[in-house]
């Protein structure tokens, strides 16, 4: 009887030992993910403060435009998690066969809307110089699209079947590739010119195409074909990642509208928001991870029709999360003002930064509580609700209070900081809620 409370490695199901065999390679990879963006910002940084602030704006703009493609692939993984559970591989196999194919058509509208470029930036604001280095960041950035959601779809495969490990490996050699890139890209060495902000997104966008190639060709030689793919299942597909999608977009939109209002605010402003979000993200992707890794568990015991096991994952995730993420607030209130000047030593931007990540540090443990029950309620296929709770945190909630605090009450970035603690309040209470009731029990895809 203990022997069926156990998984194949033979640890306790749902228990802290397995999410953190789960979580652990989910954290790294979300660490290395960021890491990317971090050697961006510090190596652009070194260009000027106009340089990084059209890195953060033209950033913005790339998660805007990718995120609702971005979101809805992840409905493999939770496809293929609750397969798994349910020792349906084949399936799953197919589906990730199904994300590959949809990858490239997807990138390319991408790519399309790119063009949109001038009318885009424009809503966005700030000074000439900055909308003219970021739409230059954006137009060479926005050509890996195709590329990255070929790479997404394989990892989310891989972490859906509990395979971790394979992407966490892959996406350091991204990282490792990327910082090269960016030192000769940026600067220059040898007979090699420096292109200053363009090299930024060319050694992004080259350390990808690696990456891509790389799992791509383990992919196929661990699975290849599969045979004929079926309508029925791209049908469920769409109907789990839809909602993802949807809430991506809203909710980056919501941070656009966010950042726009930031930008109008002055070129130190903006700088010093952008260097503050890279440092905060560093606290939030090993949430991220935790919680990606609670939706893999919740999903494959969903699959198996073991609610009592995906429970324990999620309380099991929620305690690994609040003791890292409260460990990171910590840091980030000590060590906030060290922690800025590693970016710039502007005293204007350090001074801002400053506040800004004291307020960060505050995110932490409610964010451990959203981004946790959002993971656990997405793998079970709840995912329409965790769609109308991010709808309501991020429009309702987070766009009014920016402006009445940013603007009308002329509080500053600060302000519309502290609109976005409230939003992530609002928005961990609803869903916790969600997951400790039992209205997600019957959400799952696997028949």
């Amino acid at each position: 009887m203990t022997q069926l409370n156990k998984n194949e490695n033979g640890l306790s199901k749902g228990s802290l030992k397995e999410v953190a065999h789960i979580a652990w390679p989910l954290v790294i990879s979300m660490l290395s993910y960021t890491a990317m963006g971090v050697a961006d910002t510090l190596f652009v940084g070194w260009l000027g403060v106009s340089h990084l602030a059209a890195v953060g704006v033209a950033t913005t703009v790339i998660f805007t435009i990718n995120a609702f493609f971005f979101g809805a692939i992840h409905g493999i993984k939770i496809y293929v998690s609750q397969a798994t559970g349910a020792e349906l591989h084949t399936k799953a196999i197919r589906i990730a066969w199904l994300g590959i194919l949809l990858a490239v058509p997807l990138g390319l509208i991408v790519i399309a809307g790119g063009g949109f470029d001038a009318f885009i930036f424009g809503i966005m604001g700030g000074s000439e110089q900055v909308q003219s280095f970021g739409r230059l960041y954006f137009s060479i950035r926005v050509l890996g699209a195709p590329i990255f959601y070929v790479y997404l779809s394989i990892s989310d495969f891989y972490q859906g079947t509990g395979d971790t490990k394979t992407p966490m490996k892959i996406s350091l050699l991204v990282n490792g590739l990327n910082v090269i890139f960016d030192l000769v890209l940026i600067f220059g060495i040898g007979s090699i010119p420096g292109l200053g902000i363009a090299g930024a997104a060319w050694a992004t966008v080259l350390a990808i195409l690696v990456g891509t190639i790389l799992i791509l060709v383990k992919f196929l030689r661990q699975y290849g074909w599969v045979g004929r793919l079926r309508v029925e299942e791209l049908k469920t597909l769409v109907k789990l990642g839809f909602p993802i999608g949807m809430r991506y977009l809203l909710e980056i939109g919501a941070f656009a509208f966010f950042t726009a209002i930031v930008s109008r605010m002055g070129t130190a402003e903006m700088a010093a928001n952008q260097i503050a979000i890279k440092i905060a993200s560093i606290g939030f992707l090993p949430g991220h991870g935790i919680a990606e890794a609670a939706g893999v568990l919740t999903g494959r015991y969903v699959g198996a029709k073991d609610v009592p096991s995906a429970r324990r994952s999620h309380k099991s995730a929620l305690k690994i999360s609040l003791v890292v993420m409260t460990s990171f607030g910590v840091i980030f209130w000590l060590f906030s003002e060290p922690l800025i000047h590693i970016f710039q030593e502007d005293p204007e931007v350090v001074r801002i930064g400053t506040q800004l990540l004291i307020i960060a540090s505050f995110f932490q443990i409610f964010d451990a509580f959203l981004m946790t029950a959002s993971g656990s309620l997405n793998g079970t296929g709840d995912t329409k609700f965790t769609m109308y709770a991010s709808i309501l945190g991020s429009w309702f909630v987070l766009v009014p209070l920016a402006y009445l605090l940013g603007i009308t009450l002329d509080l500053g970035v600060q302000g519309v900081w502290v609109a976005s603690l409230i939003e992530v309040l609002v928005i961990s209470t609803i869903l916790h809620r969600r997951f400790v009731s039992s209205k997600w029990e019957d959400k799952g895809v696997i028949s």
